[in-house]
């Protein structure tokens, strides 16, 4: 998620500054730079304050006010701007050309120091990398025991996914087994083979499509048990695959590429069980509900994990998981969160002191809470709340 200038991380910057003030200020020099660059491998600073406007295009200002640069935040720049005498900063260019007109007092001297080791920093774009062309088949499959197919290879992606039993396959003369919830994809060019076991048949998803990506090898040659995440997509490519609504086919192609990032992110993920049964994960989303619903309605008071567990008949193991594979954190961790976006409200709301406000959402003492606001927004209570004054 993006920073703008307009946010109050931005005040140890810098400010927003009037378009009125800027035109009745006097003996400022005006200079226009044309960006086009997405990296830079210096920082600039001024002994003046200087005044930045962008009149074409989008930029990404980059300030820091560490001697070495090692530390160094983003803003994407929105309305006129001041930035402070001595920050460091540069410039990077979002859109494909930009231009940004810089004004300082007429004898300002200008400085730059290298990025921190005199590494490039570099604006990386949001481009998509894995182009899924078409879905050309996909269907459901159930093979008695004692199932060979011998073997074929073609030239489009191959998915196979196991809804029940097991299922033997070679790749290229290699062979992996796989179990119920594992996939396996396969690659254009890669010939492959299937087998059920003696004893118990098999059902399972085949899919067919074209893609391009990048990194066709980090997906190959491997098998891979559905996690969570990965089982959700597959839900939805499945569910939509039965429809006949309008765009359902396009809805189909990004679960698809969806489920292929899943699968690229499968080693750097850390994955979370599913459900066994879809009663049990309807059960979780009522009981987690229940429990969120709870938290907010007491979010004044001391609240601890072990008043949760009983209120709710849980063990406090149970509690962690159910948070832990629903919403990726703690309970912990989540009531913290929330009662410090409920603090950021009523500081804003400007009825209660801060030291009040500590109080009032069951903090312990105003300088753990200042503590944790400050890690959690990366400013603390009071200076959040000059910003709203200014």
């Amino acid at each position: 998620m993006f920073n703008k200038t307009t946010s109050f991380i931005f005040n140890k910057y810098g400010e927003i500054v009037s378009e009125i003030n800027r035109r009745q200020a006097q003996k400022l020099s005006v200079s226009t730079l044309r960006l086009k660059d997405k990296s830079f491998d210096k920082f600039y600073f001024y002994d003046c304050d200087v005044f930045v406007k962008v009149t074409s295009g989008i930029v990404m200002l980059v300030v820091s006010n560490d001697e070495t640069a090692k530390e160094y935040e983003r803003f994407v720049i929105h309305r006129y701007i001041k930035i402070k005498k001595g920050v460091e900063f540069n410039f990077l260019c979002i859109s494909s050309n930009a231009k940004v007109e810089i004004e300082t007092e007429a004898h300002a001297k200008r400085h730059s120091i290298p990025t921190y080791e005199e590494t490039p920093i570099v604006y990386e774009p949001i481009v998509s990398h894995i182009n899924i062309k078409e879905i050309l088949a996909y269907y459901y499959q159930v093979r008695n025991a004692n199932y060979t197919f011998e073997g074929e290879k073609h030239d489009y992606w191959e998915l196979t996914f196991i809804d029940n039993g097991e299922l033997e396959t070679t790749v290229d003369g290699e062979t992996y087994e796989l179990d119920e919830m594992d996939f396996i994809l396969y690659a254009p060019g890669q010939y492959h083979t299937q087998r059920t076991g003696n004893s118990k048949s098999c059902s399972y998803l085949t899919l067919l499509f074209e893609m391009d990506t990048p990194d066709p090898y980090l997906l190959t040659n491997r098998v891979y048990h559905s996690h969570r995440d990965i089982h959700s997509a597959m839900n939805n490519l499945i569910k939509i695959s039965n429809n006949e609504m309008l765009y359902d086919g396009e809805l189909m192609l990004c679960y698809l590429k969806e489920l292929i990032i899943r699968i690229l992110q499968y080693d750097f993920l850390e994955s979370s069980p599913i459900a066994s049964t879809p009663t049990q994960q309807r059960f979780e989303n009522e009981l987690l509900n229940e429990i969120i619903i709870y938290i907010n309605d007491n979010i004044y008071e001391q609240l601890t994990i072990e008043e949760i567990c009983m209120k709710f008949s849980i063990s406090r193991s149970s509690l962690q998981t159910l948070f832990k594979n629903n919403l990726g954190v703690a309970p912990k961790h989540y009531i913290s969160d929330i009662k410090l976006k409920k603090s950021k409200l009523l500081i804003k709301e400007s009825v209660y002191t801060i030291s009040e406000i500590s109080s009032m959402l069951g903090f312990t003492s105003i300088h753990y809470f200042s503590r944790k606001f400050k890690q959690h927004f990366g400013i603390t209570p009071s200076d959040y709340a000059k910003t709203l004054y200014n």
